[in-house]
């Protein structure tokens, strides 16, 4: 008899044990996080609701929601393009906006001109695609319906540049335009985490760039300030590795 033929084999319940012991701690881990910041989402916006009334806490849930969900987007793109990776620190570092890596995005000459962008706003043409631009990179989100299609909480997005709105969570009309200026750092590192998330998004398409403005946007940008300021929304808290915030 071999050395190791009276080795008894182990058993169902020693091979569920062995499983446990190598990775349960860091999936269990991993989803008490993801508990922990829903919650925390959640609360957050109850404060709002509280001092600022049902409008203000409806529009910063969903910002604070796609924020949220987004950045579980980011961290699954990264356990899929970092075999192995540390799960509970990739979602931690994602989440707190504490990530020192930028994922690549694709090059292409491909432009999309303004007035094609504006035809795929699911209103135009309702069999068309869905499209969306920010930092003036043009996606498809087609297959995200539920979200942006007509009706949905984040159509408005759809058919323009939202840049702006993707760094403030300002939704109004006047928000809803590509230009950044005024905003400071860690707002515009917000529109570039959201351009991350729909570049590596599994069921998102990049379609190519927008062509460059061809109108003077300081009057768009006074009104987008102004929207602002006006005390219609509250602006959300943005991660960043530097104190000044605004």
């Amino acid at each position: 008899m071999g050395a190791n033929e009276g080795a008894k084999a182990p058993g169902k319940g020693e091979e569920k044990g062995k499983g446990k012991g190598k990775g349960g701690f860091g999936a269990g881990l991993l989803r008490f996080s993801i508990f922990v910041s829903t919650m925390v989402v959640l609360f957050g916006c109850m404060a709002i609701a509280m001092l600022g009334g049902p409008e203000k806490a409806s529009d910063a849930l969903n910002y604070r929601a796609m924020r949220f969900f987004r950045d579980l987007g980011r961290v699954k793109a990264r356990r899929r393009l970092y075999a192995g990776a540390n799960a509970v620190q990739v979602y931690s570092d994602v989440l707190m906006g504490r990530e020192t890596d930028t994922l690549e995005l694709a090059e292409t000459d491909e432009v999309v001109t303004f007035e094609e962008l504006a035809q795929f706003d699911g209103l135009t043409d309702p069999n068309a695609p869905l499209w969306l631009a920010v930092r003036g990179r043009v996606y498809d989100v087609s297959k995200g319906t539920s979200f942006y299609a007509p009706g949905k909480n984040y159509h408005a997005f759809v058919g323009k540049d939202a840049t702006r709105a993707f760094c403030t969570g300002c939704l109004e009309p006047a928000c809803l335009i590509s230009s950044t200026l005024g905003l400071s750092d860690a707002q515009v590192k917000e529109a570039d985490r959201w351009a991350e998330y729909y570049e590596h998004h599994d069921k998102y398409t990049f379609i190519g760039k927008l062509e460059k403005p061809r109108v003077d946007i300081d009057e768009l940008v006074e009104e987008a300030l102004f929207a602002e300021e006006d005390g219609d929304y509250v602006p959300p808290a943005v991660p960043s590795d530097s104190p000044d915030l605004r």
